[in-house]
């Protein structure tokens, strides 16, 4: 039998060979992923949105910031829709509709027109999919025009009741929530007209104190389903909307007469 001899190395020599292996293996840990690596030098700031419809549709679109795009149409940049689902969501750009845009810059000031084609009634949610260098203090609004409303999606997806149909002059994309009407408490003495909730009553009361002429009154709820519907024009200087039958919650009531469009936001109670 053959005699084996360890060879018995200095304290330091160990410590060394040991030190070797620990950077040999931290080397194979962290380099698993050379995707991420390149992914992080990336700096361009990204928006993707989801659109899920009340019939199971997903759409996800992409929004990037590039100094070298403009708010118009930019082929480097804008991949255009080719096939429109049976629900579907969009870009608006000059009245084309689009996958994906560029824009020069995410600020306060900038507004991207979103369109919605449905063909399915119910509950539509637009959500934020997935953001890349993007603050955490920007604010990211859906404003729902027809209902004055902003909801920021970075809170939690916008949900919304619609009837089949195209909608391209509704919602946009806001880094701001700018006044509106439909955040505005009126004050009777400045303004033609007054909307508020009776409690004792039960009823929503439009006052019409220069009997301008109304031409409708519509009532949402806060996910945009219309409870209340009257398109017959009067000049009554009040008008009486029975509540008996809407759950206590947040409304809004739109207005248009021959001064223009007045909305406001009432709680039922």
């Amino acid at each position: 039998m053959k005699k084996i001899t360890f060879l018995k190395l200095p304290t330091f020599k160990m410590v060394s060979i040991l030190l070797i292996c620990l950077n040999f293996s931290s080397y194979n840990v962290f380099a698993v992923n050379p995707q991420s690596d390149s992914d992080s030098g990336d700096t361009t700031m990204k928006i993707r949105l989801k659109f899920d419809s009340a019939n199971s549709f997903t759409r996800k679109i992409v929004v990037i910031a590039d100094d070298n795009a403009t708010a118009g149409y930019d082929s480097d940049f804008d991949e255009s829709l080719e096939t429109i689902q049976e629900d579907d969501m969009f870009w608006m750009i000059d009245q084309g509709k689009f996958l994906n845009q560029g824009i020069a810059e995410f600020n306060e000031g900038t507004i991207m027109p979103i369109g919605i084609h449905t063909n399915s009634n119910g509950l539509h949610f637009i959500a934020i999919d997935k953001l890349d260098n993007i603050p955490s203090t920007m604010n990211i609004f859906v404003h729902d025009k027809d209902l004055g409303v902003f909801h920021n999606i970075k809170e939690g997806a916008y949900q919304v009741n619609l009837t089949a149909g195209q909608y391209t002059d509704r919602f946009e994309i806001t880094f701001k929530q700018h006044d509106t009407l439909g955040t505005t408490e009126f004050n009777t003495q400045e303004k033609s007209i007054d909307i508020l909730f009776d409690v004792a009553s039960d009823q929503i009361k439009v006052l019409n104190h220069s009997n301008s002429k109304i031409e409708a009154i519509n009532v949402y709820s806060i996910l945009g389903q219309t409870v209340y519907k009257n398109n017959n024009a009067s000049s009554n200087n009040e008008i009486r909307i029975e509540a008996n039958r809407m759950t206590t919650g947040t409304y809004i009531v739109i207005i248009k007469s021959e001064t223009g469009i007045t909305s406001k936001k009432i709680l039922v109670n």
